[in-house]
């Protein structure tokens, strides 16, 4: 975590100084550097939220009677703003361009068009998703998005699970490495990335085990 900060803060300063320093010159491109700071700082937020998390113990008492997981919105704030930095990008481009009417500056012209519009519908789309529910939890299972739920009858084997990346082309050791809700459903193996959403993989585990403890315990069996 200290790292992350120390690493995440390094490179904030200096795009900070950046922006600064282009505001004389290019107003866009200076905010696109103050962006890269603003997301730097998300990012600080982020490693600290995730050690600070990490701590905390849920209690059988506390814990409502169901949890419900949407994505991250450290992570939605990220992307937005980094597909920002693409829109004004595009802008930037299509300002410097004089206009003259041959196929060359038409077509760079609705290229450029394409590729801000683009990034707006990537804004609109992860806007759409912070107020989207992927996981709930409760006494009687689990559900993912809008498919039938998996009660806890037919569950077996609920955890969370972590695997690591490996690529073949990759001569370095470093693997990274990705949480999984992971059950059996019947037959049918249920693997769910969490690494994207408002909840850490030590959060979720603890809810599973709280769930699993009531449904037990309860006139659903």
């Amino acid at each position: 975590m200290k790292f992350g900060i120390i690493f995440y803060s390094t490179i904030g300063m200096l795009t900070l100084i950046a922006g600064v320093y282009l505001l004389q010159y290019f107003i866009l491109l200076s905010i696109i550097f103050f962006i890269g700071t603003f997301i730097n700082g998300v990012f600080i937020y982020k490693e600290y939220n995730i050690h600070k998390n990490n701590i905390v113990e849920y209690d059988e008492n506390t814990l409502p009677d169901e949890v419900t997981i949407k994505y991250s919105l450290s992570g939605r704030i990220i992307a937005i703003a980094t597909y920002s930095i693409f829109v004004i990008l595009g802008i930037f481009f299509l300002s410097c361009i004089i206009m003259k009417f041959n196929f060359i500056t038409i077509f760079i012209v609705a290229l450029l068009a394409a590729f801000t519009i683009y990034f707006i519908v990537k804004i609109i789309l992860e806007i759409k998703k912070t107020s989207k529910i992927i996981i709930s939890i409760d006494r009687k299972g689990i559900q993912i998005k809008n498919n039938p739920m998996y009660f806890w009858n037919e569950i077996q084997l609920e955890k969370i699970i972590v695997k690591r990346l490996v690529s073949r082309e990759s001569k370095h050791d470093y693997k990274p490495e990705v949480n999984y809700l992971y059950f059996f459903h019947g037959d049918e193996k249920v693997e769910v990335n969490i690494d994207d959403f408002d909840i850490t993989d030590y959060q979720l585990a603890q809810v599973l085990k709280i769930f699993r403890k009531r449904y037990n315990t309860s006139d659903l069996l």
